[in-house]
């Protein structure tokens, strides 16, 4: 779990990166989706080609990186990977069944798989422990890992998805992947060490709070987290303005219309007196 935190906080400045890619990659939906139904009816190589080299032009225009937002799971996995790898090779390694694991040697590898948390030694799966209180741990654990990524995704698909890409086909994948995730956790849950299953909860609970920030501060723009933002964006900018002496957006905004209303009555004015002069003149003239 402290693995977890020291990662995860070593990874933040590639978080907020990942952040304002993802973002530049929802502001431009529109006009990839534009290009799509552009080369729709056109089902030849040569089209497909152009419509990816429109695709990335445009991207490259506006520094967006379709592959930004996969960058913190790729390195996360050599660590998954890793930590699977060791747990699952300790009671081998203890029992002097298996050469020792770079500087674990026999004698660590006992102390390590020896060592319990809830009553559930860290090594142990859903599959070798045998009293109910371990099976009701390790049982738990894997209901919050699949409670907390269903969360996360759902707030993701509910509330940062722009409205009008709410009636398209990837929206409805989206919505199943809130469901089949969670399913392929109980399944795999079932097989992995404890310590990798903590690892995994405490990520996930990481996660969340990631996604409570992104929400917050991050939104897609025209979601429904996006509006909320703009909404609460405005109220403090009028408490500034408050603050400050200033009028408020509200009332700026009425002042400009006015002052646009009297500029346009001026020069209808301007306009008409023009005319005016116009026609006498040329009653004059025909005179």
């Amino acid at each position: 779990m402290c693995l977890v935190l020291i990662i995860r906080i070593c990874l933040l400045p590639l978080f907020f990166s990942q952040m304002r890619a993802t973002q530049r990659m929802q502001v431009l939906q529109p006009q990839i989706q534009r290009i799509q139904r552009k080369y729709a009816a056109r089902k030849d190589p040569r089209s497909k080609e152009a419509m990816q080299r429109e695709i990335m032009a445009l991207q490259q225009r506006h520094n967006a990186n379709p592959l930004g937002s996969c960058l913190l799971s790729l390195i996360q996995a050599p660590i998954l990977c890793s930590l699977f790898y060791t747990l699952q090779s300790l009671p081998a390694s203890a029992a002097g069944n298996a050469e020792p694991l770079s500087g674990i040697d026999r004698v660590m590898a006992g102390d390590i798989e020896s060592s319990s948390i809830f009553g559930v030694r860290i090594a142990d799966s859903f599959g070798t422990v045998v009293s109910p209180q371990s099976h009701v741990v390790i049982g738990v654990a894997v209901a919050l890992m699949c409670l907390m990524l269903f969360a996360m995704q759902w707030l993701l698909i509910h509330r940062n998805t722009p409205k009008d890409a709410m009636d398209s086909p990837q929206f409805r994948t989206q919505k199943l992947t809130a469901f089949v995730f969670p399913a392929i956790y109980v399944v795999s849950g079932g097989t992995l060490p404890f310590g990798v299953l903590l690892y995994w909860l405490t990520n996930n609970l990481w996660n969340f709070g990631q996604t409570l920030c992104q929400l917050r501060w991050f939104p897609a723009p025209g979601s429904e987290a996006g509006e909320r933002k703009a909404e609460r964006d405005h109220e403090r900018e009028n408490r500034r303005r408050a603050a400050s002496g200033l009028p408020s957006l509200e009332e700026e905004r009425a002042a400009a219309a006015r002052e646009e209303a009297h500029v346009r009555r001026e020069r209808e004015k301007s306009v008409a007196s023009r005319n005016r002069r116009q026609r006498k003149n040329v009653q004059l003239a025909k005179r």
